[in-house]
């Protein structure tokens, strides 16, 4: 019996090791891995913003300090933890500085005055669009410590989800807060989640690494591209998620182009957020 257990021991190792190095040399999973991990480790930054945007709201203070900052820091412990033990060669800490002095000056979603229940909306996309990349990562990982964690995350945002759309409810009943500018708002929380968060993340990745990178350099351009399948196949998007991930599909905007105006019809579309399973 000993020597049974001894055998499925070493068998789980080895399966373990194999698994570990096909994320080793996976480039995508590198990349928005190590991003994830500096995004999450940055949320004291948020957190001083949204206590001065919500100060009449205690209740929301003490739940962003208590909850919301120490879940995210956790994770990003654990994402930092796991992008070490997996890419030693990585310097983990010196592209998370590079990437911090570069996003400190502007953390936070776009500016929106002091309409709370927009602040919420926004949150709400950042926290659905979070659920679902660690969703799609849970569902592809060939490694079972990845999946575990990658489903941790997703479940944790998306609880992060329903308390930002109890509180855009909550908000809204005492501000006027309009359909177009409630669109609006969810398009520039995605745009700034797509063309700063994630870029300011990803920008110092290919810098940091003590030796030859084991994995693949990628353009931000390839790897949003990529990453944007990869969530298309396995996230199982519903219908307002893929409204929410619209504009992570067209594409960059470069200078402009003189154009002829073109007058188009108002869209009157009601997007309303939408729980993120888990």
């Amino acid at each position: 019996m000993q020597a049974t257990a001894i055998r499925t021991a070493q068998r789980a190792r080895t399966e373990q090791a194999r698994t570990r190095a096909i994320v080793r040399f996976n480039g995508l999973l590198f990349h928005s891995l190590a991003a994830a991990s500096f995004l999450e480790t940055a949320v004291p930054l948020h957190v001083n913003r949204l206590n001065h945007v919500f100060a009449a709201h205690p209740d929301v203070a003490l739940w962003l300090e208590q909850v919301w900052w120490a879940q995210r820091a956790e994770l990003g412990r654990r994402l930092r933890d796991y992008v070490e033990a997996t890419w030693p060669e990585f310097d983990w800490n010196a592209a998370y500085q590079e990437f911090h002095e570069s996003y400190r000056p502007r953390s936070g979603l776009e500016a929106r005055g002091a309409v709370t229940a927009l602040e919420a909306l926004g949150l709400c996309v950042t926290a659905a669009q979070a659920a679902v990349f660690y969703r799609a990562l849970a569902n592809c990982a060939d490694e079972p410590a990845l999946r575990a964690l990658a489903r941790q995350a997703a479940c944790d945002h998306g609880g992060c989800f329903d308390y930002f759309n109890a509180l855009f409810e909550r908000c809204k009943r005492d501000e006027r807060v309009g359909l177009a500018t409630s669109w609006r708002t969810v398009r520039a929380a995605c745009r700034s989640a797509r063309e700063f968060d994630a870029r300011a993340a990803f920008e110092p990745l290919s810098r940091h690494w003590g030796g030859a990178p084991t994995v693949p350099e990628l353009g931000y351009g390839e790897f949003r591209a990529r990453m944007v399948a990869l969530i298309q196949r396995h996230a199982a998007l519903g219908r307002i998620e893929r409204l929410l991930f619209r504009p992570w599909l067209e594409r960059e905007r470069s200078a402009p182009a003189p154009q002829i105006p073109e007058k188009r019809p108002e869209r009157r579309l009601l997007l309303a957020p939408h729980p993120v399973a888990a």
